[in-house]
């Protein structure tokens, strides 16, 4: 029987078992279930008021709410919502129903191959097989310890889509730091494979992929700051990929980056003037704007230049902090210490974190990334209580 049909048994016998799982309910945050009630979270907002005091239990619900939607709403695995979901879950205690029915949802994303579901353009299969197959990797590494085969099917089918540069077609949509350009998700399949159980790198497939994958990176250096703390990150992870004194270089500009009130920007990460070839009309004038550099950095896409807030965000400063966990900074680096009292004064009464979508694009999803990292951030720095 193939691994495929295997899989799918596996799945049919036990894995929708899963989201029949009983809440656990306690009184306390370190033990408390996240109960979800029927209502549709409220759209991501700036105006929302801050929360009175920080809540794991509220990040955990807000968090389960939102993934179970978009899972029942949106039937969509990928992208700012579903893979940040299983990275970030584990982090935070009673995992329960929603947990096991987002899993059970992407496990199927994978047995029935459902990429292109809903509908999706060719270009976004791809990056639905990658960041599935990288979300799975996390999640099974921070629950299980052990490869689940479901998993192990993921990552083997990125590698029969990597194009012979070493990258896979990525969507191009004018949305940083995901949906820009296949550094990305080159970055991000290097970290799955880099961070699966059991040795998956060591895989004979695996390797002739990171092979491919490095010699991408030698072709396309990391440009943004974005892309070069995804570069740092995956490189913890897998070797070869950068040197120390390189990795070192990345940390010290992104915690140079950090605002002067403890947080990160979204905008100081991915701000990419400085590369264009030409200076256009439009780019002069939004760079004459009073305020630029200190309240405004400017992003060029495919079509007009736009303008992109300083202010301090969930997304970017919960990931810088992990990024830099992760690469060794000490747990009591006073820049970090600053990052976690942002972040643990800056969480909304829904128990997000906001950050504001880049461009043109109003829906500000990445809150949904954003509260993830956030909480990552504050496990790596043990600041969850």
């Amino acid at each position: 029987m193939s691994i495929r049909n295997v899989c799918r048994a596996a799945f049919v016998a036990i894995g929708w078992a899963c989201v029949a799982l009983i809440r656990v309910s306690a009184a306390d945050d370190s033990q408390a279930t996240t109960e979800v009630d029927d209502v549709r979270p409220a759209a991501a907002s700036a105006a929302e008021p801050l929360a009175r005091a920080f809540s794991a239990r509220a990040a955990a619900s807000y968090l389960d709410k939102t993934a179970r939607d978009w899972v029942q709403t949106r039937r969509c695995a990928a992208c700012h919502t579903i893979p940040p979901f299983l990275m970030a879950r584990p982090f935070l205690p009673a995992r329960g129903q929603e947990s096991a029915e987002v899993r059970a949802f992407v496990e199927r994303v994978v047995i029935d191959q459902l990429e292109a579901e809903p509908k999706l353009p060719p270009d976004a299969i791809s990056a639905v097989n990658v960041q599935v197959a990288t979300a799975l990797a996390i999640n099974d590494r921070l629950t299980t310890g052990k490869l689940h085969p479901v998993t192990r099917l993921a990552l083997d089918r990125i590698w029969t889509r990597q194009r012979d540069d070493g990258s896979w077609e990525w969507p191009f949509r004018d949305v940083p730091p995901i949906k820009i350009d296949e550094h990305y998700g080159v970055t991000l399949a290097a970290l799955g494979v880099g961070m699966a159980p059991d040795g998956y790198a060591e895989s004979e497939a695996a390797r002739a992929g990171l092979a491919k994958i490095r010699r991408y990176l030698i072709a396309h250096p990391a440009v943004s700051l974005h892309q070069q703390a995804m570069l740092t990150w995956a490189s913890v992870h897998v070797e070869q990929l950068m040197l120390p004194r390189e990795r070192t270089a990345v940390i010290d500009k992104l915690l140079a980056a950090q605002r002067p009130d403890g947080g990160w920007s979204l905008a100081s990460l991915v701000e990419n003037v400085a590369g264009q070839e030409r200076v256009t009309l439009a780019i002069t004038e939004l760079q004459s704007r009073a305020g630029y550099g200190k309240e405004f950095l400017i992003y060029v896409g495919r079509g007009e230049p736009y303008t992109s807030s300083l202010a301090s965000d969930g997304y970017a400063t919960g990931f810088a902090i992990y990024v830099a966990r992760q690469s060794g900074v000490p747990i009591d680096d006073a820049r970090l210490a600053r990052g976690v009292v942002w972040l643990k004064t800056n969480q909304r009464d829904s128990g997000r974190w906001f950050t504001p979508s880049q461009g043109n694009h109003t829906q500000h999803y990445i809150a949904n990334a954003g509260t993830a990292f956030a909480v990552m951030a504050l496990s790596e720095c043990d600041a969850l209580r």
